[in-house]
């Protein structure tokens, strides 16, 4: 097609077809000297093989021949996709408005009726071989688009796919980071402060028959070391639930909205449909992280009274539900917070979806695929 379309119009290659050597022998003269280059066949059947064999830029086809006609000729060019494309313009003695108006209804550009004038059929020649070499190029141009845009598009795909690789790898450093620290802030400092309070409870006790300031600034060390103490249990908690890992999902949920409602005075209930479900650790550390995310949320932003959390499970699925009945938003709005962004990143990894509505308080549900036989 390239070829063609940078063919001088002059040189463009025509194929008429009519069992009539007259007639061929006229029409070939009559093109010839305008330039054009000009190939005949005087039946049918040749004139299919010889445009599957080249396709020319104009089919010039008589309408009556014995065997196969001219109209039964245009169906199968238009039926092959080889050919379908070339204009074919029916020259024939037939003058009905339903012979015309069948010809057109099989796909010809154009009708001329013999006997013709030459200049008419110059004329209509070179200007459906003007349209055809404009629809061609309007094709290439189209299809080299079409193929930028879709090697964009894949390159659009790879560069989400790397940035979710990414993400999902700094999600597991950041769970692991997270561990650790919990870890140490349990097993290092929190040791250390439990044989401080025990040394503190021990000097209290010796102090205590004295009393005086001195029983009362080690009470009060005492009630400082406890708070620390609780204060700890609190971050690590909320660094990595241990809650999670040794009695499962629901239990560190449950634990999480107690946690919530003690700390903001905000009801929280938790409710599930079952004891447990079919997740793995990646799963149910994205729901925990997923619902601790919404309730942070709602301490900052809801002005809520109430908070619920649901979990059930429905055809292989896990739905998760966080609603609250406080002022809600714009959901028009754009949202500028990445906490949902991070929400929503957790959930499409693994599989989910992920929907917001702030019309009538927040509620916030995600779904996701259960596995089977997960790790725990």
């Amino acid at each position: 097609m390239t070829a063609t379309a940078a063919t001088p119009l002059g040189q463009a290659e025509i194929l008429i077809v009519d069992d009539t050597v007259g007639s061929l022998n006229l029409l070939g003269d009559l093109l010839s000297g305008a330039g054009y280059r000009v190939r005949a066949a005087q039946d049918g059947r040749m004139a299919l093989r010889s445009a599957r064999a080249r396709a020319p830029e104009l089919i010039l086809l008589d309408v009556r021949m014995p065997g196969m006609d001219g109209y039964e000729l245009c169906r199968l060019l238009k039926q092959d996709p080889q050919t379908r494309d070339i204009p074919v313009i029916f020259l024939s003695a037939l003058h009905e408005t339903g012979d015309m108006v069948k010809g057109f209804s099989l796909g010809a550009v154009d009708y001329v009726a013999k006997p013709f004038q030459p200049e008419e059929v110059l004329a209509r020649v070179r200007t459906h071989i003007e349209l055809f070499r404009l629809q061609t190029r309007l094709e290439e141009r189209v299809d080299e688009r079409t193929e930028q845009l879709r090697r964009s598009e894949c390159a659009l795909r790879h560069s989400q796919e790397r940035l979710r690789e990414l993400t999902r790898f700094l999600q597991d450093v950041r769970e692991g980071e997270r561990t650790s620290i919990a870890r140490e802030l349990h097993d290092e400092l929190g040791q250390a402060l439990t044989a401080l309070r025990i040394d503190l409870a021990w000097l209290r006790k010796k102090c205590g028959e004295a009393g005086g300031l001195c029983n009362e600034r080690i009470g009060a060390a005492h009630a400082l070391v406890e708070r620390t103490i609780e204060s700890l249990r609190r971050i690590s908690e909320g660094l990595r639930p241990g809650m999670l890992d040794v009695l499962g999902l629901n239990a560190a949920l449950e634990h999480l909205a107690r946690q919530f409602e003690e700390r903001w005075a905000i009801a929280c209930t938790f409710q599930a449909d079952r004891d447990e479900y079919d997740l793995d650790a990646n799963q149910s550390i994205a729901v925990f992280r997923f619902v601790q995310e919404a309730l942070t949320n709602v301490s900052r932003h809801a002005g809520a009274s109430h908070v619920e959390i649901r979990l059930e499970e429905a055809e292989g699925r896990l739905h998760l539900l966080v609603q609250d009945d406080g002022s809600g938003f714009d959901h028009r709005a754009p949202r500028r917070g990445f906490g949902l962004l991070g929400m929503s990143e957790r959930v499409s990894m693994l599989g989910g979806d992920m929907n917001v509505d702030g019309s009538h308080g927040t509620r916030i549900s995600a779904t996701l695929p259960l596995t089977t036989g997960g790790t725990r």
